[in-house]
């Protein structure tokens, strides 16, 4: 991370250095001094043009002669990013028994679906705030049923770095969620427990609800066999195995009627619940379908439900569903004083002002990125954002 530096006559200023990822990172504005002063730039890449028919990329003000360079960016005003409206990414994973089956030679279900996630929140680093429950939780062999619950309260992700040392949100999100899958699937009981503290989350929130199998642990439900789980999955073909009596008990019963109604339940409180099912979900894509679309983020055609059928893809889907909350707007702390001197970099490289592509002022002290450039920020590709001022605004040919 470079480090900013004040020019010996004072020329440039106190330089903010960025935090935040996509970084609001780095501020990179070493200015030269007295004997090296480097002659104006208009800035990197496409040359600096004029807004014509009175279209002004600025967001008022007049402006003057640009001042020196910063370190490769052109302008000597590096400004304080806030990531406008980070929304609250809440994972519920699914560590039933089922879980434990081999996704490959080396894996589980459950460690790729760990997995991904860990990359979704590196990646996105603060663009999001990440927490995440699993369940059940704490479950054991006397006692299979017991309700999910948090194992990471929602943080902040972390600024994007070089080194691991930089993303603590990551580490502990990783240390967190790293559980070994045993018990049922009580995903009613799991979210009924959770809606009070998500609803009181400041901000947007999502539910990723990731699972291989159908709901149940409802030591309460009636079924015939065509709604008993062992049934379903053909392990129990010739009785009803969720009968009072029976192998698995009323516990084994689908739980879809209480699932869907406690995913509707969040809905109504203004968080989206994305279903996600991986492989082993097969049996269940009606059910799915049902507490996707209870979830308010259902997809347009059948299934509704986010079907994962190769794992390899998982990273893909929810990289997916997290683009649809991120935000590509930066709050700056400090508005630029002049018209038309503002440039944003992306990893260095120049963005240009572009309403279809590139960025636009949204208000006064707004940036908003758009298109191509949203969409690359969105998909974790990008390091560090700059919005510098100081010279004159690079303008889409």
């Amino acid at each position: 991370m470079k480090t900013a530096v004040k020019q010996r006559d004072g020329v440039c200023g106190m330089i903010h250095c960025l935090g935040a990822a996509l970084a609001l990172g780095a501020a990179l504005s070493a200015c030269a001094d007295d004997d090296t002063k480097q002659r104006p730039r208009s800035g990197v890449g496409q040359g600096a043009q004029e807004p014509e028919d009175g279209f002004n990329p600025g967001p008022g003000g007049s402006s003057g002669p640009p001042p020196v360079d910063a370190g490769g960016l052109c302008g000597n005003q590096i400004h304080q990013v806030e990531i406008a409206e980070a929304p609250n990414l809440y994972f519920v994973l699914d560590a039933s028994g089922s879980m434990l089956s081999a996704a490959s030679s080396s894996a589980t279900r459950y460690d790729r679906v760990h997995e991904a996630a860990v990359d979704l929140v590196r990646n996105l680093g603060p663009l999001i705030n990440v927490g995440a429950a699993v369940f059940p939780l704490d479950a054991t062999a006397d006692a299979p049923c017991r309700p999910g619950g948090e194992v990471f309260p929602v943080t902040p992700g972390d600024p994007f770095s070089d080194g691991q040392e930089g993303r603590p949100t990551t580490s502990r999100f990783r240390s967190a969620t790293r559980v070994v899958p045993l018990g049922g699937t009580p995903t009613a009981a799991t979210l009924t427990a959770l809606t009070p503290r998500l609803v009181e989350l400041p901000g947007k929130t999502i539910v990723v609800l990731a699972t291989d199998g159908g709901p149940n642990c409802n030591s309460a439900a009636t079924c015939s066999a065509e709604e008993c789980i062992a049934n379903i999955e053909q392990q129990c073909p010739e009785e009803n195995c969720c009968a009072p009596s029976g192998a698995s008990g009323p516990g084994g019963c689908l739980d879809r009627d209480d699932t869907v109604t406690a995913i509707a339940r969040l809905a109504a409180s203004g968080i989206d619940v994305y279903v996600v099912g991986i492989p082993g979900s097969e049996f269940y894509g009606d059910v799915l379908d049902q507490m996707a679309l209870a979830g308010g983020a259902a997809q347009f055609v059948s299934p509704f439900y986010f079907k994962v059928d190769n794992l390899d893809t998982l990273g893909n889907v929810l990289s997916r569903i997290a683009s649809i909350v991120v935000s590509c707007e930066f709050d700056l702390a400090d508005p630029p004083p002049e018209d038309g001197q503002t440039n944003v970099y992306l990893d260095e490289e120049l963005v240009p002002y572009d309403p279809e592509n590139g960025w636009r002022w949204k208000s006064p002290a707004v940036v908003e990125l758009l298109g191509e450039a949203c969409q690359k920020l969105k998909s974790g590709r990008v390091g560090q954002v700059q919005i510098v001022s100081g010279c004159p605004t690079e303008v889409a040919r």
